[in-house]
Formats: structure tokens, sequence, C-alpha cells
């Protein structure tokens, strides 16, 4: 029987030593633009609401994108 692993299971341990960050904001778990636009924005059109979140999860990734060029010098973060 195969298991799956998520794509960062050799990574996951590290976040607890994580010591380039005292208390970062978890923009993935929370979201970029909730906090950017007013609240009232994802309480009317539906379809408005759908693009906004393409663009949060957009945002999402180029922001992932910009924490692992950022940490590409610290090589226990890849082991």
């Amino acid at each position: 029987m195969d298991f799956k692993n998520s794509l960062e299971w050799r990574t996951e341990k590290f976040k607890d030593f994580d010591r380039l960050g005292k208390n970062p904001y978890d923009y993935e778990k929370y979201g970029i633009i909730k906090r950017c636009v007013p609240k009232i924005l994802f309480k009317g059109n539906s379809i408005l609401v759908t693009f906004l979140q393409l663009i949060d999860i957009r945002c999402i990734m180029l922001f992932k994108y910009i924490d692992k060029v950022k940490r590409f010098k610290h090589i226990t973060k890849y082991i």
C-alpha cells in the first residue's frame, strides 16, 4: 500500500525552529486580500467574491515563492 506524503513533509518540522521571524502572519491560512480590503466586499456579489479569492490565491502563491527565495541560503531549511 502506498502512502501519500504532502509536498513539504521533509521540512514541516523546521517551522518550529524558524528563527528568521518571531511571529509572522500566516497569510496562507488567513489570506492577504481579506486584511487589505474592507470586509463588506466579501458579503456582496458572488462574482466579485470569486474574483477577489482568485487574486488572493495568486498573491499567496507569489508570497510563498518570495519566502523560498528569501531563505535559499539557509541549508537546514531544505534537509
